[in-house]
């Protein structure tokens, strides 16, 4: 009997023994599997923020986007986005207080390293007293293009402890996503500006300028503009006679000088050959107008140009027509700046023609 008793007592020993082992291996799968549903979610989070940053590069609204973005997916209190811009931190989103995402003397150190840090305090790491806002965990990850520091994602939260080493294994994906992103943008802008300017002087091509012109006739109520055609006079020969390197140099430092003596609305645009077109916002009289244009034309025939041992003056041609006197639409003021800038042509070269002389 007594040895039943013992049998009895190691089996139920050994089966106590299996079920707290099969019990933490049940725990330890539901943890793990926990975990995995968590990474899911997170490598869910992150392509769909990819997919979002990969179909709005032009988007300017994109950081912003992000941000609340982050907010939504980690369930943080605030997050703000922070760029380098001239070598100063510039907040480019943010939904929290100018008090309560105040950077602390400990975050200032981290940033400075340029080091992810998750800071938990049962103290009020921050604080904004007016708003009721008192953070108590606080992550910050750097964004970086490469080796290049270019900002922060930093994230707050009012529960102590909230922040962990999981969130940063996220935000560090979303900063990377940020990088990408920017550089993206960067690249995107120069793809389109390259579409709209002139390869060789850098003012916008013929295209463009029909563009923002027929954009702007359409949204806004635009009562009067003048258009000028300009024509750079004998340039034939300068590059027959000093060739073809010192044309182009001819045609950036002009467009150069007239771009400079533009107003903001204003419009400039290499229409082809030596030619060039401006669109002038015209809140001045077509005599005032005029004067503009004669001072234009007097500084390009000042300008001495030179390039190594070779060296001229040159002078251009103006022909300006006014909307709506000399035309319903934009191309009919064309045709008739157009017209103007081959009566200065026959009349001399270095003038200054204007329809306004001849009503």
């Amino acid at each position: 009997m007594d040895d039943y008793k013992v049998k009895y007592q190691q089996l139920k020993s050994e089966y106590e023994s299996y079920q707290k082992i099969t019990e933490e291996k049940i725990q330890e799968l539901s943890s793990a599997n926990v975990q995995y549903e968590k990474n899911l979610d997170m490598l869910s989070n992150v392509i769909l923020i990819s997919n979002y940053i990969n179909s709005n590069l032009s988007s300017k609204n994109i950081i912003p986007m992000i941000n609340d973005m982050i907010i939504g997916i980690i369930g943080v209190t605030q997050s703000t986005i922070y760029l380098l811009e001239d070598f100063k931190f510039v907040i480019k989103a943010t939904n929290g207080t100018e008090e309560s995402i105040g950077l602390t003397e400990e975050c200032k150190k981290y940033i400075s390293k340029h080091k992810t840090f998750i800071l938990n305090s049962k103290d009020p790491i921050i604080e904004d007293e007016l708003n009721g806002i008192s953070i108590h965990s606080r992550m910050g990850v750097p964004i970086k293009v490469g080796e290049n520091f270019i900002g922060y994602i930093i994230v707050d939260h009012t529960h102590y402890n909230f922040l962990s080493e999981f969130h940063e294994i996220f935000l560090t994906s979303i900063a990377s996503q940020i990088a990408i992103a920017l550089e993206n943008s960067i690249l995107y802008k120069k793809i389109e500006k390259a579409a709209q300017c002139d390869a060789l002087i850098g003012i916008y091509n013929r295209k463009t300028f029909y563009e923002i012109i027929e954009e702007r006739l359409t949204n806004g109520k635009i009562e009067k503009y003048a258009i000028v055609m300009i024509d750079l006079d004998n340039f034939k020969r300068i590059n027959d006679t000093l060739g073809h390197q010192f044309g182009d140099k001819v045609l950036i430092e002009t467009a150069n000088l007239i771009r400079n003596m533009l107003y903001p609305k204003d419009i400039i645009a290499r229409y082809g050959g030596e030619e060039i077109i401006l669109y002038i916002d015209c809140t001045d009289s077509n005599q005032e107008v005029y004067e503009r244009i004669d001072n234009i034309r007097e500084a390009v025939s000042e300008n001495f140009i030179s390039k190594e041992e070779l060296g001229r003056n040159i002078t251009a041609s103006f022909g300006v027509g006014f909307y709506p006197y000399d035309g319903e639409n934009l191309e009919a003021v064309i045709n008739c700046a157009d017209k103007y800038l081959y009566k200065a042509k026959h009349a001399g070269k270095n003038k200054v023609m204007s329809s306004h002389f001849f009503r």
